[in-house]
């Protein structure tokens, strides 16, 4: 195995805490930690400690009852948004699904699709990034990437003229998921100017078919979150959802970043 002189990520260590690592995973972080001279008991008992300082704050009934109106929510929806974000360090059980806040290194940016104001293409551009974890690093993924169910993902984006933006994404099934904000039935938030911004959860791909779509969709003025969601909504109903813009009101940037679909059940090698 190739020697990581790297020290280990906090999401990492938060992983190795809650047993969720397989044993060789496992055994190199280990490894990791003791050529830095920090012992793993003493990082589990201070995860678990700020675990029980966060639901001590939401309890955990409180958070399940919060998941289980989404979920039926989304289920009487006739065309729902799905939302995989969940709270940090929250039991993952009570959800079925993954949210971790990944602290990365910074490859090189990956190539997305500007759609928007004639001039803005440039530095100043709003940009999307899609990152995938890896054992021992994350991968910048260019449009077009192979992925598949399983891949664990990180969204982040950049817009040095600020502005105010949505972060979602569709996929071969017409389905569509909000990834930020949580809600969708407020205003889009501002966007923050100090450089690479992530969203505050990662995302586990489902199984999906074909594609799945992100979409960074920005603009100056205020507006509301159901503006980029319904916009997404059509889209995702069209044969041409893959290549084809969101039907947006003047004055509206999008950038798009798209990911290939494996057969279901294959992942690619590392």
């Amino acid at each position: 195995m190739q020697q990581d002189n790297r020290n280990v990520p906090d999401w990492l260590l938060e992983r190795l805490a809650l047993g969720e690592l397989d044993a060789e995973t496992a055994a190199d972080v280990r490894r990791r930690l003791a050529a830095e001279s920090r012992s793993p008991d003493a990082i589990a008992a201070a995860v678990a400690a700020s675990n029980r300082e966060i639901l001590a704050e939401l309890p955990p009934t409180q958070t399940a009852a919060a998941i289980r109106r989404r979920a039926a929510a989304a289920a009487t929806a006739p065309t729902p948004v799905r939302q995989r974000a969940l709270l940090w360090g929250a039991p993952l059980a009570l959800a079925g699904g993954v949210a971790l806040v990944l602290v990365m290194a910074r490859p090189t940016p990956p190539v997305d699709h500007y759609d928007g104001i004639k001039g803005s293409v440039g530095v100043s551009a709003p940009r999307l990034f899609v990152y995938r974890h890896r054992a021992n690093a994350n991968e910048a993924l260019a449009d077009g990437a192979r992925a598949a169910r399983g891949d664990l993902v990180q969204l982040a984006y950049r817009s040095r003229g600020g502005g105010y933006g949505v972060l979602l994404s569709i996929d071969g099934a017409g389905k569509v998921t909000l990834h930020w904000p949580e809600k969708s039935n407020g205003a889009a938030p501002a966007l923050k100017t100090s450089g690479e911004v992530r969203v505050p959860a990662a995302y586990e791909l489902d199984d999906a078919p074909a594609f799945e779509r992100f979409f960074l969709v920005r603009s100056t003025e205020p507006f509301s979150v159901a503006t980029a969601v319904e916009a997404a909504r059509a889209l995702a109903a069209q044969p041409s959802a893959r290549k084809q813009a969101l039907a947006l009101p003047p004055g509206f940037e999008q950038i798009s970043l798209a990911l290939d679909k494996t057969h279901a059940g294959t992942k690619e090698l590392p």
